[in-house]
């Protein structure tokens, strides 16, 4: 028992003093080999995985059938949890300070690591410096969504609402500083008009507001929407990214219709920094195994998802460079945030 080792290198110091030092390299090296130990048997009990939103979204699904896959890798249980609040920020800042064993993971979105440093002046956490990068897990556009009610069809035709004399059309993001919130903040400064934005804490709650009539328009990440575009219940005006959804082949791009937006989204999963590298292996070792399974890159497909792979180091790089595109952007866009 390691207490009862302890015990007995201070009772021969004592006696001996001239052994100090070897007891204290011995008690160093006791030290040294612990983790050693705690990595070799990582991991020995369930894994929190915190998802920075609402349950029911398009990145709680996707973290829910990671999970489920990495669980059978790790062949421990990985139990979501979700932190919603200001832009994913708030799970984000959990899981910074969260002890770096390996046993807290949070799933990371463009929005909470290089979005986020333009867009929070007092950002609890720093993306590069307090997570470490395990695995980037999809990638994508937003989707700018309307009641079917409304009478704009497109991009181009809600450009044209908005620019008439007295003109008030609100839409709703998942919340202020959110990539939903600079793709219309994108808009408005290249076609000249001021659509009203109101922040909610997850994307879901956005669309049950368009589907009920309280918001005209909404940005959501198109896993959340897709199935409810697939039902009608809302119409789809434009795709944000560099490309269109192959789930939503015939709805254009912004940069297609006018707006100079190429930005894609993604999710990636991320520990604490300072996790043993032994550990961070081990996770992304079974977060490709996740994403290399045919079931699941079929389902990312659905949602409208691109699933390719990358290194930690591309990923990590990746980021740098995106964080420096965003800031650009919100400067650009001189747009302010509390």
């Amino acid at each position: 028992m390691k207490w009862l080792a302890n015990a007995r290198l201070g009772f021969a110091a004592r006696r001996h003093p001239y052994c100090a030092a070897a007891v204290a390299i011995a008690a160093s090296m006791m030290a040294v080999a612990t983790p050693s130990t705690a990595h070799a048997t990582y991991p020995d009990r369930p894994i929190r995985l915190v998802v920075p939103y609402t349950a029911g979204g398009g990145g709680d699904a996707l973290a829910r059938m990671v999970a489920a896959r990495m669980s059978t890798f790790l062949k421990q249980p990985i139990v979501v949890e979700n932190v919603p609040g200001a832009g994913g920020t708030i799970g984000a800042n959990k899981v910074a300070r969260a002890a770096p064993d390996g046993y807290t993971m949070l799933l990371g979105v463009s929005g909470t690591h290089v979005i986020a440093p333009s867009t929070f002046p007092r950002l609890p956490y720093d993306p590069l410096r307090d997570f470490i990068p395990v695995s980037r897990i999809a990638y994508g556009g937003n989707v700018l969504v309307a009641n079917p009610a409304f009478s704009a069809h497109s991009l181009p035709e809600l450009i044209a609402l908005a620019r008439k004399p007295g003109a008030d059309i609100a839409y709703g993001s998942w919340g202020e500083g959110s990539g939903g919130h600079l793709a219309v903040t994108s808009i408005n400064v290249a076609a000249k008009i001021q659509l009203r934005h109101v922040p909610y804490k997850g994307a879901s709650p956005v669309l049950a507001d368009v589907m009920g009539g309280i918001l005209p328009i909404g940005m959501s990440d198109t896993t959340t929407a897709l199935s409810l575009i697939k039902a009608g219940k809302l119409r789809p005006l434009a795709v944000s990214g560099a490309e269109r959804s192959p789930a939503l082949p015939d709805i254009p791009t912004f940069a297609e219709c006018g707006i100079p937006l190429k930005l894609d989204i993604w999710f990636g999963l991320f520990a604490p920094a300072n996790t043993p590298e032994p550990i961070v292996d081990l996770l992304e070792k079974a977060a490709h195994e996740a994403a290399a399974d045919p079931s699941l890159k079929a389902r990312v497909a659905e949602f409208g998802l691109h699933a390719t792979q990358i290194s930690r180091a591309a990923f990590a790089e990746q980021m740098r460079i995106e964080t420096r595109t965003w800031a650009d952007l919100v400067k650009a866009t001189g747009v302010k945030f509390n």
